[in-house]
């Protein structure tokens, strides 16, 4: 049996699901649409995080808090109090529910779980035709949230691989009003690793092992560094693993169907998601932002039925941000360094402001200021003698 829809996006995990929800606001003016999930079922699978700021989506969902974030190495430790915006934390599953709930009141926006594609669309006479495990559908546009395989995405010029357990232990150890933005690994010229940790009770907290490098780290590459890292923050203490969190980001991938370089570039089929440049290039932040989009791109459905990408950061946060990751890339060494200049130098506000995507032109003028010059100063005549 055929269905006409006016929009199908393909994968409802973050992306797809806050556009559903933006989408499910708009009422009996809402695109009919679908949306389609492989998954059968929703889990607790990962964690996105934030700084609470006015504006923001989906803040009061947060299921923790903090007010002070530490970043640290052997020989250094900042702590970055951070109450006028404090570092918040959204478990998956809660955004999950509050999603399915929300897109489940507008009876115009379905959600089908456990489908598959038989085919990839084919657009034909004005609609994209789908081939899928419950029949055989349409749609005018197509919003495509699917993550592209690794050897697809094309333009990251580093990698973020991170690996965390979710543990519960049987004393008290953590302090939950303090957060472990970065504990930096020794420096070296592979990668910049630090541990991250998000204590949500003095018992319970995720600990994750995070690497800056040109290529993505599977998850065995990093479960050593992870088991070592546990073993010193809990020294001896017993301990569960509640859950295991996994997850790879492209980072320096700006915006656009360039960036996935899909065959398809018709104006109704576009790109939504990490792979197609939903990420901040130079921190891997997303979430905020593919919510602002996901407001975007129901705004546009609302006013010219057509889908759009995510928005293009400012040319100055662009140059930033490729100029900071190129020096990572070619020194990451140097990384440690950076970031703890970063956290040393740079006003708490203005940091948190660059860092959320809100930053002012004194906030960009703070950060050259903490930087070193001379990586930085080669990297730009690099780049320039390149041209």
């Amino acid at each position: 049996m055929q269905a006409d829809l006016d929009l199908i996006i393909i994968g409802a995990g973050c992306a797809g699901l806050s556009l559903g929800v933006q989408l499910a606001k708009m009422g009996e003016g809402a695109p009919k649409t679908l949306l389609l999930e492989q998954r059968k079922v929703y889990e607790n699978d990962r964690t996105w995080c934030f700084w609470g700021q006015q504006g923001n989506t989906h803040s009061d969902l947060a299921n923790h808090q903090w007010t002070k974030l530490l970043v640290q190495s052997e020989k250094k430790k900042i702590a970055l109090e951070c109450s006028f915006a404090p570092y918040q934390m959204l478990a998956s599953q809660i955004f999950y529910d509050s999603a399915h709930q929300a897109i489940g009141l507008n009876s115009l926006i379905e959600l089908r779980m456990d489908a598959a594609l038989l085919n990839e669309p084919e657009f034909h006479q004005g609609w994209w035709q789908f081939e899928t495990s419950f029949g055989l559908l349409r749609a005018k546009s197509v919003v495509d949230t699917r993550p592209k395989v690794l050897s697809a995405v094309r333009g990251a010029k580093l990698w973020q691989s991170f690996f965390g357990y979710e543990i519960e232990c049987e004393q008290a150890i953590f302090d939950p009003t303090t957060a472990t933005l970065m504990d930096f690994y020794k420096a070296n010229s592979e990668f910049v690793g630090f541990n991250y940790v998000l204590p949500q009770s003095e018992k319970r907290a995720l600990i994750e092992f995070t690497v800056f490098a040109k290529r993505p780290y599977i998850q065995d590459d990093l479960v050593s560094r992870l088991d070592e890292s546990v073993a010193r923050y809990l020294d001896g203490k017993n301990f569960t693993i509640l859950r295991k969190e996994f997850g790879l980001i492209p980072m320096g991938l700006h915006t656009g169907n360039d960036i996935v370089n899909a065959t398809r570039t018709h104006s109704t089929y576009v790109h939504a998601g990490l792979t197609a440049g939903a990420a901040r290039p130079a921190t891997g932040y997303a979430f905020q932002r593919i919510q602002e989009w996901a407001v975007q791109c129901a705004n546009s459905f609302s006013k010219s039925g057509l889908p759009i990408n995510h928005a293009k950061d400012s040319f100055l946060l662009r140059k930033m941000d490729d100029v900071f990751l190129n020096v990572i890339r070619n020194n990451p060494e140097l990384g440690p360094g950076l970031f703890l200049d970063l956290f040393t130098k740079v006003d708490g506000r203005k940091l948190v402001r660059f860092l959320s995507d809100r930053g002012r032109l004194l906030d960009y003028l703070a950060i050259v200021k903490a930087l070193p010059a001379a990586p930085f100063l080669k990297d730009v005549f690099s780049f320039s003698s390149n041209q």
